[in-house]
């Protein structure tokens, strides 16, 4: 299991004028658009299987991800096939290709 970080950082952008600014970046929306990426020419089974893991991640209340070894190779594997990648990108590469390994997780009692 791995323990992704999907809360936002900031990034430094340009606006519509040229001016640089402190933009946010939204961990959450980049992690469900890289499983849709188009160059990874996924067909409609793979797609279908890929929206269950984007919901879980759209719905995750927790600012840390946790992931089967089966979801986090569907996003380590489109890391590996993806292009265009930026500087403001690097943050977010570097979460899942460092992402924790998480041995066993004991829920909390309430």
């Amino acid at each position: 299991m791995r323990k992704i970080d999907i809360k936002e950082y900031t990034v430094k952008a340009r606006n519509q004028t040229g001016e640089t600014i402190d933009a946010p970046y939204d961990v959450r929306a980049s992690l469900v658009s890289i499983l849709f990426h188009p160059d990874l020419r996924l067909g409609a089974v793979e797609a279908l299987e890929r929206d269950k893991l984007a919901n879980k991640i759209n719905d995750w209340k927790d600012g840390h991800l946790l992931l089967e070894d089966a979801e986090y190779d569907k996003l380590k594997g489109a890391l590996d096939v993806v292009k265009g990648f930026s500087k403001n990108d690097v943050p977010f590469i570097k979460r899942i290709t460092e992402a924790e390994t998480v041995e066993k997780v004991v829920e909390a009692k309430k």
